[in-house]
This record gives structure tokens, C-alpha cells and sequence, in this order.
């Protein structure tokens, strides 16, 4: 059966006129499936934890209700489609218990649409739920893991499908998620800009911070940070390739590392990255491994898929293999 989970808010609310073009493609097809709309977390999370191998206890029966609960009990297995954005995708994988016996797919919907363009998921929604029904490839991806420690000093493991990392692309994704700019470009379909926006203001205002990077056989340091970033895939930020060699299947993380330099340069080298000739200048390395250790002097913000959770000043990122994903 196939469950769509579907992210009300995603887009300002894009989700649901996505969902009434998609229907009829099912029903014409005689499709089994059922449409989830979660409009809280806990909610979600309850869901895909049961639906991937995880016990269902009487606590996540209150949380989830009638109509959930029939379907874990009565389907004989569940394929997830993810009506929403990297966000949304995040939160899925993250409350899968068995990855490598469970099937994920997604339909466009989000601003950032990250992992979607990666795997190569069509634009259009309907296109892309018939290349799926029809004509399904399968493919077997990496996905990350970030460990670090909370700010009440948990040991905390959060999954990345996309990338992880700390610095500027962290401090545009905090910025960008407390930004009401990006609410009213959403509704114009533009929703991408205001990454542009937000990225120019962080070159003049963020502060920099010694970094060290402990790669599988590799140690790297920079007095002054600009950003690091673990990259499964080679686009994150609304189709920006800091890792354009990136292969999602070959087991490893891509690791860019930028030291900042005078505003000038780094305005270049931002315009220059959306063609991935930013790997070009001297100040910015890329890595491949396995594991990377990044530790900074001064606490910085991390992201995993564009959410931050919290700063942090010591972060091990690592690769992991084994999703199935079909698109």
C-alpha cells in the first residue's frame, strides 16, 4: 500500500493543491493507498516509526487514532510518499526504524526540493506520480548521520538525507527558518530567493572561528571559517552545488570546507557556485571520507536538510548506506 504523508504547510500550503491533481491519477489506476495529513510531529513520527519495524505500544495508539492504526494493522506493507520538502523528508527518515526494508518516495512540493532535484524526481507532480506507479526505479542511496552534543548536554544522532554541516549555509538556514520574506515568495513561487537574500546578508555580517576537520586519514585547519559541510548529495540550499562530484551511492561523504576571505572575493565565489567553479579558488577545499570530526573554537549553528537544531562546537558526520529509494 502506499501512504502518502503529506506536510499541510509545506510550500504555504501547496501540498493540498498538489494532493486534489494527484488523486484521480490513483483512482483511475485502482491504486491502494491512503493520504495522511499530520498536523502535528509527534504524530508523523509515531506513524513511520510503527510502519518501519517499531513496536506499536499503547502510548503511540493514543497518539495516533483510529484511522492510522488500521492502516498499520491491515496493510501488509507500506511504501512511503513524502508530499512534502526536504523538512518533511527529514523528519521521515528520521523515525524509520528499519531503513533497508523500507521503500521511500517523494513528490515535489517543498521550496527547497533539494533531495528531489538530486535524484532526479520530475518537476511537474502528476508526471512524477506516474513515473512512479509506471515505470518505478529503484535506488539505493547513502544518507548521513550527525552526532554532537545538546545544549543540556544530550548525546544526540540526527539522520541527514541531503547534507550537514556548520558556518555560513547553517546560519542561512537558521535565518532563513525565522523569515517572513520567505512565507510571501512561497505563495509567488519563489521561495528560492530568499535563500539568495539571506546568503548575501550573512557575507557582511557573520563572525568567523577557528575549525578543525579529522577526516578518515586527514586532518585540515582554518583560522577563520566560513562554512564546512558534509554533503551526500551534490545540491543543498535551493540548488546550490558545493559538492558537484558528490556520488549519493558511493559510500562516502563530500566535504567542502571554505576559510573566509575579504567580502569582495567571497561575493564572487557565492556567484560562482551556483556553476560549482567555487572549488576553484584557493581558500576552499574539497574532501572525501568516510567520518569527518569538525571542531570549532566558538560555538556555531548546525544544520541537517536546512533545520537547526542547535550550536555546536564539536560534530562527528558520518555516511551510512542502505536506503531504498524510488522514484
Amino acid at each position: 500500500m502506499y501512504c502518502f504523508i503529506m506536510n499541510p504547510t509545506a510550500s504555504s500550503g501547496m501540498g493540498r493543491r498538489v494532493w486534489k491533481k494527484l488523486r484521480p491519477v490513483l483512482d483511475e489506476r485502482n491504486v491502494e493507498y491512503k493520504l495522511l495529513v499530520f498536523n502535528k510531529i509527534e504524530k508523523l513520527i509515531s506513524f513511520v516509526n510503527a510502519a518501519t519495524g517499531g513496536e506499536i505500544t499503547e502510548e503511540t495508539k493514543k497518539t495516533l487514532g483510529k484511522k492510522s492504526l488500521n492502516i498499520l494493522q491491515n496493510a501488509s506493507s507500506i511504501h512511503i510518499v513524502v508530499l512534502g520538502g526536504d523538512g518533511t523528508l527529514n523528519l521521515v527518515l528520521n523515525a524509520i526504524v528499519d531503513i533497508k526494508n523500507t521503500k521511500l518516495s517523494c513528490i515535489r512540493i517543498g521550496s527547497g526540493n533539494d533531495f528531489a532535484r538530486n535524484t532526479g524526481v520530475d518537476k511537474k507532480p502528476e508526471k512524477a506520480l506516474v513515473n512512479l506507479l509506471d515505470k518505478p526505479q529503484e535506488l539505493i542511496l547513502d544518507y548521513g548521520e550527525a552526532t554532537y552534543e545538546s545544549e543540556d548536554g544530550a548525546s544526540v544522532t540526527k539522520r541527514f538525507i541531503i547534507s550537514s554541516g556548520i558556518g555560513y549555509d547553517a546560519d542561512i538556514c537558521e535565518e532563513v527558518s525565522k523569515s517572513k520574506l520567505k512565507k510571501k515568495l512561497n505563495k509567488l513561487y519563489m521561495g528560492k530567493l530568499v535563500y539568495v537574500a539571506v546568503g548575501i546578508k550573512q557575507i557582511f555580517s557573520r563572525k568567523t572561528t577557528k575549525v578543525t576537520l579529522y577526516m578518515d586519514d586527514n586532518k585540515v585547519s582554518v583560522d577563520k571559517l566560513f562554512f564546512s559541510v558534509g554533503m551526500i548529495h551534490k545540491m543543498e540550499g535551493g540548488g546550490v552545488p558545493f559538492c558537484p562530484n558528490a556520488d549519493p551511492t558511493d559510500g562516502y561523504l563530500d566535504i567542502c570546507l571554505a576559510s573566509a576571505v575579504s567580502i569582495p572575493k567571497l561575493l564572487l565565489e557565492v556567484a560562482m557556485v551556483y556553476r560549482g567553479r567555487h572549488i576553484l579558488f584557493s581558500n576552499i577545499g574539497q574532501y572525501r571520507s568516510k567520518t569527518v570530526r569538525i571542531v570549532t573554537d566558538e560555538p556555531q549553528w548546525i544544520h541537517t536538510d536546512g533545520e537547526t537544531p542547535c550550536r555546536v562546537s564539536d560534530v562527528t558526520l558520518s555516511c551510512r548506506q542502505g536506503l531504498h529509494f524510488v522514484k
